[in-house]
């Protein structure tokens, strides 16, 4: 008997098949969302929790971190015990947890609340995609592909929509209720779409799963401290130094392995590592600029969170043209060139809002609307083929260990994203606002060049001499953010060129039949 006749039968009629994609995709929405929606809801969540500032970045980046360190063990497990199994159980953690921490005591209670719907959602993830690639028949792989890829892309976005309608009249908790309660809800369609499709024959591989463990939770809170801490602080270095030797350890057992759970010689693979390239490159754009962009559409542009969230949708409507461009060309030339030509549009995007956000506050708002959507085609249009060189760089079998190896990339591309963007945003953001501290005492200066926001909240202190202060940190910041951008938009091109290389062109069929 084969391995595969232990596994549930396919997703078969089309009504099945439609169900699975939605039920999916809102489950693959909800993880996304995870971070941008509550991050419009964190200046309601410092004055209710009385958190600090160092407390509010651990609300966002705990999730993160336990998300990214528990995603290979996550799909190692779906594919040996079964998906349906794991993605019940992710949910449930997931639901739960989220629902309880919209009643937080304290932001120490909301950190672990967080932490713990990180680890949900690492079981979740993999799942959505893996589960979709498994039902649809190769002939229309692509399309559910394209979905996921558009949902992932703008779930994004749209959750921080969600947020800021939830506080335009309810409390910041209303958003941990919602997304709670829709994850312990999606439990029941997931029992009656998603196929258990198991292979008890392969390994848990706890080996593996420990390394894994150690070398992505060292790596990225490596990540998330380094810019705050300093690179040389201790802590730091200690889980660099863990990050990098659990790395080590896993690439070394791997090879060892007489059943490798990820054989790290696939790597091998010109598309496997142009696809995981590709999508590690979007993903530190992308996220750096989900997390900037609505603070610049806030506290420079001066609009309500709703109405920040509502600008941004021009992202969205952008990444609906670049996936249906992506699908024609990749017929046409292969995966490569969309991939690569994505690439090269969000870095135009990126270079266009550096342009104009160079001129400070008076960055026009259209010309960024502009280069978002620009942006937005790009990223549209380089998804799906970073995501499918993945999944077809791995056995079929391991193809919940293939969407972990495409989340990992995004999640660890994120985190980097958000953490050099954010650092390159504040020393050019310090450097400009120096030329209006003279004169002001010791202690409100750290204010002041500690951000933004803080130095706009304690310019009202300063009476009519105040204005000047917030008007040069709104400057300051608007400057820094085009730093940033000009970075971001470096990262992507370099990463189109090397992937070109990688994955060159198929030229089309000139034959008939």
């Amino acid at each position: 008997m084969s391995a595969q006749s232990v596994t549930t039968p396919r997703t078969s009629s089309e009504g099945r098949l439609r169900g699975l994609l939605i039920s999916l995709c809102v489950a693959l929405a909800l993880v996304v969302a995870g971070n941008s929606a509550l991050a419009i809801a964190l200046p309601d969540i410092a004055t209710d929790l009385e958190a600090d500032q160092s407390e509010l970045t651990w609300i966002i980046d705990a999730y993160a971190l336990t998300f990214a360190a528990f995603l290979l063990t996550a799909g190692l497990l779906a594919d040996k015990i079964g998906r349906r199994t794991v993605i019940i159980v992710g949910l449930a953690v997931f639901g739960a947890a989220s629902v309880a921490s919209a009643f937080a005591p304290d932001p120490a209670w909301f950190i672990a609340l967080r932490a713990i719907s990180g680890a949900g959602a690492a079981a979740i993830f993999p799942v959505t995609l893996s589960a979709l690639v498994d039902a649809y028949p190769p002939e229309r792989r692509t399309f559910a592909i394209a979905v996921w890829s558009g949902v992932s892309s703008a779930g994004a976005v749209g959750g921080t929509i969600v947020a800021g309608v939830l506080l335009e009249w309810f409390w910041w908790g209303s958003v941990q209720l919602l997304f709670g309660g829709v994850a312990l809800l999606l439990v029941i369609p997931s029992v009656i779409l998603v196929a258990q499709n198991r292979n008890p024959r392969l390994s848990a591989d706890p080996l593996a799963a420990l390394w894994s463990v150690l070398a992505l939770t060292g790596i990225v809170f490596a990540v998330i401290e380094g810019p705050k801490r300093g690179w040389d602080d201790p802590l730091v270095l200690a889980a660099l130094v863990v990050g990098i030797l659990g790395v080590g350890a896993f690439i070394v057992h791997q090879l060892r392995a007489k059943h490798p759970s990820l054989d790290v010689r696939l790597f091998r693979s010109r598309g496997l590592s142009a696809g995981s390239l590709i999508v590690t490159a979007q993903f530190f754009a992308s996220l750096g600029l989900f997390v900037l962009a609505p603070q610049y559409l806030q506290l420079v542009q001066e609009f309500t969170p709703l109405g920040a969230a509502l600008s941004l949708l021009v992202i969205p409507v952008g990444v609906g043209a670049g996936i249906g461009g992506s699908v024609a060309l990749a017929k046409r030339f292969g995966q490569g060139t969309p991939g690569a030509l994505g690439l090269v549009l969000m870095a135009a995007g990126f270079a266009g809002a550096a342009v104009t956000l160079a001129e400070g506050t008076d960055a026009s708002i259209w010309v960024l609307a502009v280069a978002l959507a620009v942006f937005g085609v790009g990223f549209g249009m380089g998804i799906t083929p970073g995501t499918e060189l993945i999944i077809e760089g791995l056995p079929a079998e391991r193809r919940s260990i293939a969407s972990a190896v495409n989340d990992i990339t995004r999640e660890v591309g994120g985190v980097l994203g958000i953490a050099v963007l954010s650092s390159v945003l504040l020393s050019s953001y310090r450097d400009e606002i120096a030329g209006v501290l003279d004169g002001v005492p010791e202690p409100a200066q750290e204010v002041i060049e500690s951000g933004a926001g803080a130095a706009i909240g304690a310019s009202e202190a300063f009476g009519p001499a105040g204005d000047a202060i917030a008007e040069a940190a709104r400057d300051a910041f608007a400057i820094g953010l085009g730093s940033a951008s000009w970075v971001a938009a470096a990262v992507l091109a370099a990463t189109a060129v090397v992937c070109i290389a990688l994955v060159p062109p198929r030229r089309p069929s000139t034959t008939t039949a």
